[in-house]
Parts: structure tokens; C-alpha cells; sequence
């Protein structure tokens, strides 16, 4: 497939640019992104598509980079060793409702659990 039917079947790029060939011959070839469908594809020197790959979408990035960059929680010295005495009590009620919701037919899933800082 060249760019040109690349760029119909799949629409306008979202960016264009030009990389070093991955195959280490000294050229440069055209990498295609569409952000919307997280696909980037990679021309070779004979302008047909080298490679195709996936791309995380951003929005699951930035919500990455913000649960990284949370600030820890202050430390309280008597809410904090009560969240940590009760957190073995908590999991047990999260697990509790998470099998009877699988045994009423919610759907079976592990439940993401809290950290045990916050209460």
C-alpha cells in the first residue's frame, strides 16, 4: 500500500514527519499518526508501508501522569494507623460485594482496591 492509498482508505494523518530509516540504511521515511484510531504507520524508501503499529491513545497517558504525579497524603497519626488496622477489614467487604455482584450476574471482575493511606 502507498502513502497516497494509505491516506484514502485510512483519512488525513494527524501528523506527518520524517524519521531515520529503522532498517539503518542512512534514509529518512515518512511516518503517518491518526491519533483518533492510535495507529501509526511507517513508509519505506520505496514509499510503500513498512510497519504498521499501535499507539497508546493520549488520554489514558495523561491520566497516567496525573495518578504519578499525586502528591502523597500527609501523614495523620491517628487516621493513618487506623487505615492501615481497618484495610485487611475493608478489602474483605470490597471482595465481599465484588463476588456477590458476580454471583447476582454484574459480571465477575477482580475490584480495584483503594490504597490503604486513604480512607
Amino acid at each position: 500500500m502507498t502513502a497516497d492509498q494509505t491516506v484514502n482508505a485510512m483519512g488525513q494523518p494527524d501528523l506527518k514527519d520524517s524519521i531515520a530509516d529503522p532498517n539503518h540504511s542512512g534514509a529518512t521515511v515518512l511516518r503517518y499518526v491518526w491519533l483518533d484510531s492510535g495507529t501509526v504507520a511507517v513508509f519505506g524508501s520505496n514509499n510503500r508501508v513498512a510497519s504498521i503499529g499501535q499507539i497508546e491513545p493520549a488520554q489514558a497517558t495523561k491520566q497516567k501522569l496525573e495518578a504519578s504525579t499525586e502528591p502523597p497524603a500527609s501523614f495523620d497519626p491517628i487516621d493513618t494507623p487506623l487505615n492501615y488496622a481497618f484495610y485487611p477489614i475493608r478489602v474483605g467487604l470490597i471482595y465481599l460485594g465484588a463476588g456477590l455482584n458476580c454471583v447476582a450476574g454484574g459480571g465477575c471482575h477482580n475490584p480495584e482496591l483503594p490504597s490503604p493511606d486513604h480512607g
